[in-house]
C-alpha cells in the first residue's frame, strides 16, 4: 500500500511539473508573438497601447514565428474615440493583410444608432430627431467621414486603404478600412 502511495504521488508530481512547464511554456510563446508583432508595428512606425495575440496554442505558432490574428490598439487622435490596426497572419515580419477599425465622434451629440432588422448597427442614426446617413471614403493620403454628404471628420492615413464598411454605433461612427499593403507604407 505505501508502495502504490509513493507511485501514486510521484506521477501526481511528474503531471504537475508537466502541466506547469506547458503553462508557462504557452504564456512565454505568447510574449514572444507579441513581441514579434511590437517589432513589426516599430518598423510601421506605428506606437500601439496594447497589443492582444490571437491563436491558441500559442506554443504552436510560435514555433512556426506566426501570430495569427493580434489586435493593437492605437492612440486616438482628434475626433476619434477607438483606433484598432488587425493584423491577419503575421509570419517572420510579413503580414497577410491589415485592417483598422477607427471610430470618429459624432457630428453632435445625442446621437443614436438606427438598428438593422438583425440588431446589428447601419450606416443610420438619429441626430436631434433627424435620421443621419454616414459614409465614408478613402484615397491614398486620408480617410474622410461624411454625413448626410457633409464632412464629419477625417483622419491622415500612411497608403491607400479601401473602405469596408460604416456603421453608426453608441459611441460614435465605426469604419473599417482595409490598407491595399499588408507592408503597413
Amino acid at each position: 500500500m505505501k508502495k502504490a502511495l509513493i507511485a501514486l504521488a510521484v506521477v501526481c508530481s511528474l503531471l504537475a511539473v508537466i502541466i506547469s512547464g506547458l503553462l508557462i511554456g504557452e504564456q512565454k510563446a505568447k510574449s514572444d508573438l507579441e513581441g514579434q508583432v511590437g517589432e513589426f508595428l516599430d518598423e510601421c512606425g506605428v506606437t500601439a497601447t496594447s497589443i492582444d495575440v490571437h491563436g491558441r496554442p500559442y506554443l504552436l505558432y510560435a514555433a512556426k514565428g506566426d501570430a495569427d490574428l493580434t489586435y493593437a490598439d492605437l492612440d486616438p487622435v482628434d475626433g476619434t474615440n477607438k483606433d484598432q490596426l488587425l493584423i491577419h497572419r503575421l509570419s517572420h515580419g510579413t503580414a497577410d493583410r491589415l485592417t483598422r477599425f477607427i471610430t470618429f465622434d459624432y457630428p453632435s451629440a445625442g446621437a443614436t444608432p438606427v438598428l438593422n432588422d438583425d440588431g446589428s448597427y447601419s450606416e443610420f442614426a438619429t441626430i436631434k430627431g433627424k435620421k443621419v446617413t454616414f459614409s465614408a471614403q478613402a484615397d491614398d493620403t486620408k480617410l474622410q467621414v461624411f454625413a448626410d454628404g457633409r464632412p464629419a471628420g477625417e483622419l491622415k492615413l500612411p497608403q491607400s486603404a479601401e473602405v469596408k464598411g460604416v456603421s453608426a454605433q453608441e459611441v460614435g461612427i465605426g469604419v473599417e478600412i482595409e490598407y491595399s499593403s499588408s507592408s503597413c507604407r
